[in-house]
């Protein structure tokens, strides 16, 4: 009916600046190539780093009661989407939950998202600070890396690169976030974000072979980070 689904490459973003290739660029040219009706809209995408699912709608009516949908079964409870990961280590717990506060911080000329793990009732209430939850289960491990289903109970901005992190399990070709966790002796250890600045993402010289990259190709390694599933009403 009024419903498209595509699967997003990592790196495109959803809106783009002028010149800039983006999904909300190359609707037009989908619609005249599908030969649809009407105009195309987002109703649910995921971020620029990540691939997967894109939901569009031909339909306005559709397009909102989606999205109200999403936004209901959160609050609910429910987790509508799910999303695959591969990461740089195994967690030690084969399924469970990553509860923490989440913020955006200033460091340098960038900002970042950073945990507060025991959030202030003032700083939840002026929506400094937001709560955040994560499902996950390890579906697979092997080589010191794991296959993560995730099912976010909240939406923030990088809320899973971040909880990835927090497990001590970077998710393979995050540039952002990895370098918050450290290893010494093979031990893995979370770093505090103004310790760790920003930077390509460290493999080991086996993971790298299996990868069969050099660390020169590392910083063109994409976010392993699908949208796999959306449940619709």
């Amino acid at each position: 009916g009024a419903l498209l689904a595509l699967n997003k490459p990592p790196g495109l973003p959803v809106l783009g600046r002028p010149g800039e290739l983006s999904l909300s660029a190359l609707l037009p040219a989908l619609r005249r190539r599908l030969g649809l009706p009407a105009e195309l809209h987002v109703v649910k995408a995921p971020a620029r780093e990540c691939s997967g699912l894109i939901l569009l709608s031909g339909c306005h009516r559709a397009t909102e009661q989606l999205q109200r949908f999403f936004t209901d079964a959160r609050r609910r409870g429910q987790y509508p989407a799910t999303y695959r990961a591969v990461t740089v280590g195994v967690p030690a717990e084969a399924e469970g939950e990553i509860r923490t506060g989440l913020r955006w911080q200033q460091q340098g000329d960038t900002a970042v998202v950073v945990p507060v793990p025991v959030p202030g009732r003032r700083s939840l209430a002026r929506k400094e600070v937001k709560s955040t939850l994560t499902r996950y289960r390890v579906l697979g491990a092997a080589g010191g890396c794991a296959l993560l289903q995730l099912q976010p109970r909240t939406a923030f901005p990088d809320q899973l690169q971040v909880h990835l992190t927090l497990l001590l399990c970077p998710a393979l070709g995050d540039h952002q976030y990895s370098s918050r966790v450290g290893r010494v002796l093979g031990v893995s250890f979370l770093l505090h974000p103004e310790a760790a600045a920003t930077r390509t993402q460290v493999l080991d010289k086996e993971l790298l072979g299996q990868l069969g990259l050099s660390t020169q190709q590392l910083q063109h390694l994409p976010l392993h980070l699908h949208l796999q599933q959306l449940v619709l009403p």
